[in-house]
């Protein structure tokens, strides 16, 4: 695995392995005002992107983790984690928040394992799953998470 930063030129692979593009085709103009605008990071296996992360720093100047996808081929590799590795290791100090739909219990459990601890619910964004907030924030006697990619 190699972890790298994104660019436009990583745009159609973003696309191919982002599952929401297939129901929003909106999402693709979505994803390239990410890379435009955002920190973006890519997992790569054997040269091809598997993976991806978004992070800002919108959220009440907080850093926010706005997006992470995984392709669903490769799933439960490690691949999300090495990337939240990643990007934690870029906010040492700070907050950094996410949210993620109740209902998304691989990533609920992903982000626990990461150190996120639950920080709130925001109701009504997608009716009958409320989105729950998580935040994480190392502590100076805290070791930063151990990232298993290159960057």
């Amino acid at each position: 695995m190699h972890i790298r930063l994104a660019g436009l030129q990583d745009l159609p692979a973003l696309i191919a392995i982002d599952t929401v593009t297939r129901q929003d085709p909106q999402r693709a103009e979505q994803i390239a005002d990410w890379l435009g605008q955002y920190r973006c990071l890519v997992a790569e296996i054997q040269g091809k992107v598997a993976a991806y992360a978004v992070m800002h720093r919108h959220f009440f100047g907080c850093a926010f983790i706005e997006m992470l996808m995984v392709g669903e081929n490769h799933r439960r590799a490690g691949l999300g984690a090495a990337l939240l590795a990643c990007i934690q290791a870029d906010c040492r100090g700070q907050k950094l928040f996410t949210l993620t739909n109740r209902s998304n219990a691989p990533m609920r459990r992903l982000l626990e394992r990461q150190g996120f601890v639950a920080s709130g619910v925001v109701e009504n964004l997608d009716e009958g799953d409320p989105e729950q907030i998580y935040c994480w924030r190392l502590d100076q006697s805290e070791r930063p998470p151990v990232a298993t990619g290159h960057r």
